[in-house]
Parts: structure tokens; sequence; C-alpha cells
């Protein structure tokens, strides 16, 4: 079960999904990350993991992304349904005025050059949409800057390298690189493997 950390008036819960960060998630929700970290003290910013329930301040019910609960039994809309450029399941929350409607022929690319956002930007905030599959007159949002991307940092594992000894060298936890590496077993940490470093 994730912690959770409730402390305000017209706020609501948020669940941290793989790849978040406090940064992140105060982009997609609309708040500052110094509301979001005021609003969360009991979580370590460096320590944030997915399941986690974090309290967002000061959401108006009209922009609460959808899915996502009040913290406080306030009854409101939710942000509308997941592609309509209102809200989707990933808790990003477009603003009205960086939502467009698709003209006939246009595809991702099209939007890409003409708007210069990165296709993780565009998956990311439209994600209920079929990005390679757009149609005339489907709603899609065009946020006003690139959203970051995590990428992960990647070393090799040197001779008699195992998983303990690699979190020992990185100074991270054992826990933590099994996290960063999904696809490997503990016994894939072996000299010469390439894995995965948390951020």
């Amino acid at each position: 079960m994730g912690r959770n950390n409730n402390n305000g008036n017209c706020s609501y819960q948020y669940t941290v999904r793989r790849g978040d960060s406090f940064y992140l998630i105060a982009q997609r929700v609309g708040v500052t990350l110094r509301d979001l970290l005021e609003a969360n003290p009991d979580i370590p910013p460096a320590r944030l993991m997915v399941g986690d329930v974090l309290t967002i301040p000061s959401c108006p019910d009209a922009e609460r992304p959808a899915g996502e609960q009040p913290g406080n039994g306030q009854n409101g809309e939710t942000g509308g349904e997941t592609g309509n450029g209102t809200g989707n399941g990933n808790g990003f929350v477009c603003p009205a005025n960086r939502r467009a409607v698709v003209q006939e022929g246009q595809t991702v690319s099209d939007l890409q050059l003409r708007y210069n956002l990165s296709y993780h930007t565009l998956e990311t905030a439209n994600a209920g949409i079929d990005l390679e599959s757009l149609n005339g007159g489907d709603i899609v949002c065009l946020p006003e800057e690139n959203i970051p991307c995590c990428v992960p940092r990647t070393v090799t594992l040197g001779e008699n390298d195992t998983l303990e000894t690699a979190a020992f060298t990185y100074g991270v936890t054992v826990a933590a690189l099994l996290r960063a590496n999904p696809c490997l077993a503990p016994e894939d940490f072996v000299p010469g493997a390439a894995i995965n470093l948390p951020e």
C-alpha cells in the first residue's frame, strides 16, 4: 500500500506511477513544485516510489484529472473523459487554451513540426488518443513546453560485479536497482551486463 499524506482543503489524491517525479507531477497537474512539496512533507522527493499517494493541493474540481478522488469529500466534475484534451489516465491536465482540433490529413509528425513538441510530450498529454491514427476532428492537447523525458543512465558491470556490489558502487539501494531494471532478475547482474541506474 502506498504512503498517503492528505493535508489540504480543495485537494485530491494522486498515485505515483512509473517514471514520475515531483517535478513531472507538478507540471502535469498544474501546481507549482513548491506547493506540491509543501503538501507532502512526509515523502522525501529523492525517494518517491511507485504506489506512493500524494496530496495535490488547491485544485479546482473542474481541473481535477480523470480518475483522481477529492481529498476532502467535495463533489465536482473530474476533468472530462480520457483523450478529450481535458484530462487523461496518466494525470495530465490540459488547459483549455492549449487544445486544438486535428485537421483532416494531419499526422503526429505534422503537429511536432508545427508546434516544436517532442513525441513524448504529445504522448503524455494525450494518453487516450492513438497518435499514429489521428482523424480530422480529434481534439489534442498541445502543451506550451516540452515535458522532460527521463533517459536512464546505463553502465556496464565490471569484473566480479554483482547486484550488491553495483548498489554499493553507485550509492543506491538494491531495491532501487531492481526497480530500474525490470527485465533483469538478481542473478542477471553479472560482469558485462548493461544496467540502468536509478535517477
